[in-house]
């Protein structure tokens, strides 16, 4: 399964790690995933959610 948001397909960022000695390496910046289960179609489903998403209101969570 790959680490992107269902709703607006967000992923993995990627950018420099910088060292105390100025050595720059490459990084990659993981966004916060949640599984949430959601009402899509009719039916219950398990999907993977950002939260930039979860706050915005954009998905409805059911317990």
């Amino acid at each position: 399964m790959a680490r992107r948001c269902t709703i607006c397909g967000r992923g993995v960022r990627v950018g420099s790690s910088i060292s105390h000695a100025d050595n720059v390496s490459k990084r990659r910046f993981r966004i916060n995933l949640q599984r949430v289960r959601v009402k899509m179609g009719g039916e219950i489903k398990r999907i993977l959610v950002c939260t930039r998403c979860l706050h915005a209101g954009k998905v409805k969570k059911i317990q």
